[in-house]
């Protein structure tokens, strides 16, 4: 778009906005006691969408980016783009009020477009920590008007986890499992996991180590690394295994095939890549799979 475009449509913007909050006509006093519409919601990072379905307020969201698409709740919304790339003209032709975005969203530009129409700009921090999740969940509740709903969501989030560390507690094998978490970026390559990850963490509140924390973010695979790490444990977003050809596939890569006795775990691709509210349920999944018997035994 050329900047003269841009402009002139980014005036356009302004004056159908305004026109919408100018004042109206004085209503009658029944009129006046109808309910205020709710906030037309875009959201923006699969731990945010994750959120704002899980406090009830799914029915409000308009449109969602394509990391979000990983809830199967949100997979009917309209799609704003990848969260690091959006659209301005696309989230303002939703009619979008309030913008729900993690740290990632972006670019820069397109937020300040966004806030020059009038759209409500919010941007939560996006670290991986439990404490990180309560109070994401807590802050959207609160802009959200269902704070009880909120503070429902970290009660149960608590609950879920403290089960999480009597199990771990209980388990009589005193090493615990060393899990690599995998994730496909295209047929060909596989992304490690490191610390400061959702993966990572969803690692550690199971009762497990990082098989690579050396770094942190995520790093092309290596076969070196794999063989150096030697893991018990595969951990993948579900999603990824076709990529790879399946658990087949994924025992012939590099590395992988010099490593023995290892095993496969998958959760939800959400999980993988945020904490949302609802991380309880990945940690429970991978416990499951430390228990399960390894293939081929009895």
């Amino acid at each position: 778009m050329s900047r003269a475009s841009g402009l002139s449509w980014l005036f356009m913007a302004v004056a159908s906005l305004a026109h919408a909050a100018a004042p109206a006509p004085a209503k009658s006093q029944a009129a006046a006691k109808a309910p205020v519409h709710a906030a037309k919601l875009v959201t923006i990072g699969p731990a945010i969408t994750e959120t704002v379905f899980a406090l009830g307020a799914g029915g409000q969201v308009v449109g969602v980016d394509d990391t979000s698409l990983a809830l199967e709740v949100a997979r009917k919304s309209p799609k704003v783009g990848y969260q690091r790339a959006l659209s301005s003209e696309a989230i303002v032709a939703l009619g979008t009020s309030q913008l729900l975005a993690s740290e990632e969203a972006g670019p820069p530009g397109v937020l300040e477009q966004l806030k020059a129409v009038g759209v409500d700009v919010v941007v939560l921090p996006n670290k991986h920590t439990v404490d990180a999740t309560r109070e994401r969940i807590r802050t959207l509740a609160r802009r959200l008007g269902k704070a009880e709903q909120g503070e429902a969501l970290v009660k149960q989030l608590d609950a879920d986890l403290r089960k999480a560390q009597e199990r771990t507690a209980a388990r009589k094998d005193a090493k615990p499992p060393k899990v690599l978490a995998l994730y496909a970026r295209g047929a060909n390559v596989l992304m490690v996991a490191g610390a400061g990850t959702a993966a990572g963490e969803l690692v550690t509140l199971s009762g497990g180590v990082n098989a690579i924390a050396g770094y942190a973010g995520h790093k092309p695979l290596t076969p070196e690394a794999v063989v150096e790490a030697a893991p018990d444990f595969i951990l993948m977003p579900a999603s990824s295994l076709e990529p790879v050809g399946g658990e087949a596939g994924l025992s012939r890569t590099p590395g992988l095939s010099q490593v023995r006795g290892w095993r496969l775990i998958t959760v939800d691709d959400v999980h993988f890549m945020g904490l949302g509210p609802h991380l309880g349920k990945a940690v429970s999944r991978l416990q499951d799979g430390y228990a399960a018997p390894a293939r081929g035994s009895k």
